[in-house]
């Protein structure tokens, strides 16, 4: 059988398979182009960035434009406040999480079967039960509307304030770094809303008659902030003025780091490297992931492409026991796409990756050569 036919015979799942594989390559590729210019750009500012003192009488205006690194606490020019529960805390931000009693529909299929006849009639069940979800559920797209309707809006709206100046010292932080606040910590308080209304239980605020016989339409809102005043914050960005924004690196990437705690330059950028090392093999892993289903569809002509070369055939899948040598192929096939994006920055790291995706191949050569000799 030609490679053709046989791609004839599967060729729905070998152009799925095909697909996947394009598709993984396409991820891996990006991921590590994407890597190699966050490290370079990291590694650039690294070399040009300098260190601050946060708390300064008077800002050098030499250090206008360049990257900066500081260290210091939060400091908050208004608090943060939501008059209708007394609630204000000196915070970079403020979230309002508000969730709506709602009517929610669920389904469960029951398949019967005759297997002598193989007649199959199918039968669902509704469900609906009453719960506390953040999205509104549009109750006219239910089977059974009657007695099951949900409000069309919800009366109270999540939202996140967003403190209008923060300082590090005499440095005010700009909108882009105040975004990337984001360890939410559950606000709690023990002072009661004046509204008889609104009721304060286990640090959630309920619009209702009755927490614990609520009905529908009502509501309950909880208060979560992040960046607290006073707490000890490293930025590393650009100086503009006396306002720290991104640092744009030759690249054209943006450079705006931020870590909770007093950390040095070094230890700052470490983290940094650590972070985008565990982002980029979190894609590899997908990439992999995809390649390795997409050789599993197109086995079958990955076994024609290989049985014909002499060094390559014991790659080639096993029909019975293809797993293993799927799991080869898709690796090696990983490296190879993986080691093209680093050729020019990094020659070392690619032929690194090149001699793994090739260990396999050379193995089995390796084997095949020992086996004639001993013939």
């Amino acid at each position: 059988m030609t490679l053709v036919e046989a791609f004839k015979r599967i060729w729905l799942i070998a152009t799925f398979g095909i697909i996947l594989l394009l598709f993984g390559a396409g991820v891996l590729f990006w991921n590590e182009g994407r890597a190699v210019h966050t490290i370079m750009s990291l590694d650039e500012a690294l070399d040009v960035a300098v260190t601050l003192e946060a708390n300064t009488d008077e800002i050098e205006p030499t250090y206008n434009g360049r990257i900066v690194h500081i260290s210091g606490p939060l400091i908050i020019g208004e608090p943060l406040t939501e008059p209708d529960y007394n609630i204000q805390v000196l915070a970079v931000k403020l979230k309002r999480r508000v969730q709506m009693y709602q009517w929610v529909e669920e389904t469960v299929e029951h398949n019967y079967g005759e297997s002598v006849a193989s007649v199959h009639t199918e039968d669902r069940s509704y469900y609906y039960i009453r719960e506390w979800r953040d999205h509104l559920i549009d109750s006219r797209n239910f089977y059974i509307q009657t007695g099951h309707q949900n409000p069309r809006h919800f009366p109270i709206e999540s939202k996140v304030q967003i403190a209008d100046t923060v300082y590090v010292g005499s440095y005010e932080l700009g909108a882009e770094i105040k975004e990337k606040f984001k360890n939410y910590i559950e606000l709690t308080s023990d002072t009661r809303p004046e509204d008889p209304f609104i009721k304060l239980h286990l640090g959630l605020y309920y619009h209702t008659n009755d927490i614990f016989n609520p009905e529908i339409g009502d509501v309950r809102i909880l208060f979560t902030f992040a960046g607290l005043e006073g707490e000890m914050y490293t930025i590393v960005g650009k100086l503009n003025k006396n306002e720290i924004v991104p640092y744009k690196t030759s690249r054209g990437i943006e450079v705006l780091l931020i870590y909770p705690g007093e950390h040095s330059l070094t230890q700052v950028f470490k983290m940094e490297h650590h972070a985008q090392r565990l982002a980029a093999w979190t894609f590899r892993f997908a990439g992999w992931i995809l390649v390795f289903f997409g050789v599993t569809c197109t086995s079958k002509l990955f076994y024609k492409i290989l049985i014909k070369i002499q060094f390559l055939s014991a790659l080639a899948p096993d029909p019975q026991y293809p797993v293993g040598t799927n799991l080869l192929l898709s690796l090696s096939l990983t490296l190879i796409i993986a080691s093209i994006a680093w050729i020019l920055h990094r020659p070392m790291v690619a032929a690194g990756l090149i001699c793994a995706a090739a260990s396999p191949f050379v193995w089995f050569a390796r084997g095949i050569s020992i086996y004639q000799r001993v013939d």
